[in-house]
């Protein structure tokens, strides 16, 4: 029988009676409270909605934990999890300096990075405004949360030996100055910015990750909203979002990247990726994991030899791409050819382009094994939030009719690669192509539970994804 822990008590005597109140971290396991027989189902297996991706109003709406403006913040609140990640900076000051890396070029990995000055009478100057014109008030962050996310399975353990225990993720859509999302430069989507906090979930033993396994699982006992649901919740993510959950890490934080997917401040769609720097404690760009700089690669005779040199490795799961190859952003269309700087040289196998905005997929002429160009393709960030999976670069973002500036009013919409769909193949037009990845990593999360169950000791296969998505 598991031990109760200090901060099982607390979420006990929140129960009891019925006061929230912020929860102090304990450094031992955070287990879910015991449900309430008169008011939760019987558990009855993993629920996506309750174990994987949280978007239920009563959670990320939850009236204290999203709420900014008390003394002590919130603790989903983008204000918190800034002041927790900032080390000893200001972090006001922290997350200023952030967001003016778009308003620069600069060189990344050897690949250029445009500079998107937008993010300066969009985003910057109206929280400025808002904030009194000195400096930026993280109480008025234009930043609403979206969705809290499980990805264990992106897990990496090999032979009994833990490495981590995958990331747990915070989703935010950003507002504009009246409170509603951020429109997109061009397009009919309800927002075009959203920013995730990925942290990775310390795990350095077995024991370790099986409990993170054990505690996603568990959420499904309850009610999303519920009082017991929302400690649960509040005392897994605090294992990972607060101050020194990772004391080797810049700032003490266990912050392994936010990326942030935007269409507001120009074209094409664009994805970057910034992590802590050891140097500075600030955040800084870095190239965007598994994904090529297309407009240096895409249509081109490399692309080809690059993909058919490891077209079985491709096919068994198998590839890495070398970070040499990283961009430094990734770019997702829809495209104009002339950002491409020799595009009579290069060879798009994809339905002929005559738009002036056009979607590209990685392809190139000489490529052997469609199937391989579509894993490699699949395995990026622009290919897998676009051409391959037939979404609009945004897996979660606002819904479509919302009721800000009060509230979501619906849960965050989805993508059919995540819920379920079927597309065709965007080169060859006709190959089928199959997603439902929340149901992929139910049935992962289930399988290593599984695995615990037939053996305590836990699987001794290795566990480390090739893909980012």
């Amino acid at each position: 029988m598991k031990q109760a822990s200090t901060v099982q008590l607390l979420i006990a005597g929140l129960l009891a009676s019925a006061i929230i109140m912020p929860l102090a971290y304990s450094d031992q396991r955070a287990p879910a409270p015991p449900p309430n027989p008169a008011a939760e189902p019987p558990h009855q297996g993993i629920e996506i909605d309750r174990s994987l991706l949280i978007t239920d109003l009563g959670v990320v709406e939850d009236p204290v934990r999203t709420d900014p403006t008390t003394d002590i913040p919130g603790v989903w609140t983008f204000r918190h999890l800034i002041e927790q990640m900032a080390g000893e900076q200001d972090p006001a000051e922290f997350a200023l300096r952030w967001l003016e890396n778009w308003e620069q070029k600069q060189v990344i990995n050897g690949s250029r990075v445009p500079a998107r000055p937008n993010i300066c009478p969009l985003v910057i100057e109206p929280w400025l405004q808002a904030s009194g014109g000195q400096r930026l008030d993280l109480r008025k962050a234009p930043f609403k949360l979206l969705a809290i996310v499980s990805r264990i399975d992106l897990r990496e353990h090999d032979q009994r030996q833990a490495k981590n225990a995958g990331e747990g993720r915070f989703i935010f859509g950003v507002l504009d100055k009246n409170g509603l999302p951020l429109p997109p430069a061009a397009g009919t989507a309800p927002g075009g910015f959203t920013v995730i906090f990925e942290y990775k979930l310390p795990a350095e033993t077995m024991d370790e990750l099986r409990y993170w396994a054990e505690d996603w699982s568990d959420l499904s006992r309850f009610t999303p909203g519920s009082q017991g649901y929302n400690a649960a919740l509040e005392a897994l993510t605090r294992r990972f979002t607060d101050k020194n959950m990772a004391p080797d890490k810049p700032n003490g934080s266990a912050l392994a990247q936010i990326r942030t997917n935007e269409v507001a401040l120009g074209l094409p769609w664009e994805l970057r990726e910034f992590v802590i720097d050891f140097a500075t404690g600030r955040l800084r760009l870095q190239p965007v994991a598994l994904t090529p700089d297309t407009y240096a690669l895409n249509g081109t005779e490399t692309l080809a030899a690059l993909i058919n040199a490891n077209e079985r490795r491709l096919l068994n799961d198998t590839f890495e791409l070398d970070p040499q190859w990283f961009g430094s952003v990734s770019a997702a269309g829809p495209f104009q050819l002339v950002e491409f700087p020799d595009v009579d040289n290069r060879s798009f196998t994809v339905t002929p382009l005559i738009g002036p905005f056009n979607n590209i997929p990685w392809s190139a002429a000489g490529i052997i094994n469609n199937d391989a160009r579509h894993l490699f393709a699949l395995n990026t960030c622009s290919g897998c939030h676009r051409d391959e999976t037939g979404t609009g670069f945004l897996h979660v973002g606002f819904p479509e009719q919302h009721a800000l500036p009060n509230s979501l009013g619906e849960p965050a919409a989805l993508s059919g690669f995540l819920t379920g769909t079927e597309v065709l193949d965007p080169v060859d037009g006709v190959t089928p192509r199959k997603f439902a990845d929340l149901e992929r990593r139910r049935q992962d999360l289930e399988s290593l539970l599984a695995s615990f169950a037939q053996d305590p000791a836990g699987p001794n296969d290795r566990h480390k994804p090739t893909f980012v998505h």
